[in-house]
């Protein structure tokens, strides 16, 4: 894979009856070092201070999620285990559980794809069951598809070929 990339993440939060889904497509760089996939991108916070920097890191087994807020945040995920970590926040400090029930990978040249489902404890209380679609493809080879609906190889051959 290059080391420019499209990161395409999308997500959902279920509690309570209630869906909150997340999407996010923006421009990163990725690299791979001592085995491990390392994708770097950065996002935007809603209340459109400072660009929050993200990094998604891609082992055996194991995802880490790190984002560098004011608060730094560090999710691991590793199947049918339990990562607990501390947050100090402005508001007081909140231990964060991740329990990952599943983590599937599929790697390609120019693409990766992970999905993990977990579910998010905050102080010990079980807040919401979670999912997550992370997919990182080489900008060159990328083709941004807005509907969410995967085209086959051959629907983008075909278009290659009448845009000529």
């Amino acid at each position: 894979m290059t080391k420019d990339v499209l990161v395409n993440i999308t997500g959902a939060h279920m509690a309570d009856g209630q869906t909150d889904d997340i999407s996010l497509i923006t421009a990163g760089t990725y690299y791979l070092k001592n085995g491990k996939h390392y994708i770097i991108y950065e996002e935007a916070p809603e209340d459109g201070s400072g660009a929050i920097r993200n990094t998604i890191k891609i082992g055996k087994g194991k995802i880490e999620m790190i984002k560098n807020l004011d608060v730094r945040t560090h999710m691991i995920f590793e199947e049918d285990k339990t990562n607990v970590s501390c947050f100090v926040t402005p508001f007081g400090q909140m231990m964060v559980g991740v329990s990952t029930d599943r983590i599937q990978m599929e790697e390609q040249p120019d693409r990766l794809k992970v999905k993990i489902d977990y579910t998010l404890e905050v102080n010990y209380q079980k807040m919401s069951q979670c999912h997550i679609d992370i997919e990182v493809s080489s900008r060159a080879s990328a083709s941004l598809n807005l509907s969410g609906k995967q085209e086959e190889p051959e629907e983008q051959a075909g278009k290659g070929a009448q845009g000529q």
